[in-house]
């Protein structure tokens, strides 16, 4: 992959590598001959017609969980310039349901609590720079069909985004991607290396030269750490997850009573 594909800069949303990771793991080459699919890849493998019923079946089968999700990328583009990102999310899973909420780093949260705004504020017909980073609640229905609200706290609304939109609020236009970090249908297309280890499945696959490395927790089903890179170390992107603590979270109950609006209140 060249430089020019992998444009790390500012980006509404800044989703770029968990979209870049996710489209590369979808054209994986296939190993029939060598995976062992996970059960909820054998409940997602199916004829194109029965992936959204199937799929929802994995959903179902999948256990719940409040995840913190890191994704880290390095480029080194034809310049010679080094360049990297990294950010963090929280996500909230549940059947069917994500709530996808960025972690501000603690130096930023300072600035913001003693009064400097680091974008323009919103305001009324305007919110772009509070959409940019902004909670995003995602439900998929059994048919398959994916609504994605974004809710701007300041202006006490939530808004919902019509799926030309879903890239400028940060939602890289898969469910799968989010819910399990890498689709059981991709393991599918990966070699398994060698046993379990502490309820870890990992999985390989190369392709040119570019290698995936995808560590499974078998039992919670969501993949710890996804590690994609080329062989000439141009072009590495890292993510890692690890379950939060305590009882599962409600950030949902925040927003009742909030005003409803779509995506149009943002334009201008």
């Amino acid at each position: 992959m060249s430089s020019s594909a992998f444009p790390l800069r500012p980006l509404s949303g800044a989703w770029l590598a968990a979209a870049w990771l996710a489209c590369s793991l979808t054209a994986l080459p296939a190993f029939a001959q060598t995976a062992r699919p996970t059960p909820a890849a054998n409940l997602v493998s199916a004829k194109a017609s029965d992936v959204p019923a199937r799929t929802s079946a994995a959903v179902q089968a999948t256990p719940e969980a409040d995840l913190r999700i890191t994704y880290e990328a390095m480029s080194v583009g034809s310049d010679g310039v080094r360049r990297s990102s990294i950010y963090t999310n929280r996500v909230y899973r549940r059947k069917g349901q994500l709530w996808i909420e960025r972690e501000l780093p603690a130096a930023l949260r300072q600035s913001q609590e003693h009064g400097h705004e680091h974008e323009n504020g919103p305001h009324a017909g305007h919110a772009h720079d509070e959409a940019r980073a902004a909670p995003l609640s995602v439900r998929r229905s059994e048919d398959g069909k994916v609504a994605v609200e974004v809710v701007l706290a300041k202006l006490r609304r939530v808004i919902s985004v019509d799926q030309a939109h879903h890239g400028n609020v940060g939602y890289g236009g898969s469910f799968e991607n989010v819910y399990w970090i890498v689709p059981p249908t991709a393991l599918q297309g990966m070699e398994r290396v060698g046993k379990p280890q502490a309820g870890v499945q990992r999985y390989k696959a190369v392709a040119g030269e570019q290698t995936t490395v995808v560590d499974w927790d078998i039992a919670n089903q969501f993949a710890r750490r996804v590690e994609r890179g080329d062989a000439h170390g141009t072009e590495r992107i890292v993510v890692t997850a690890t379950r939060l603590p305590g009882p599962l979270a409600q950030p949902w109950k925040r927003i009742e009573g909030y005003d409803r609006g779509d995506y149009s209140d943002l334009l201008d």
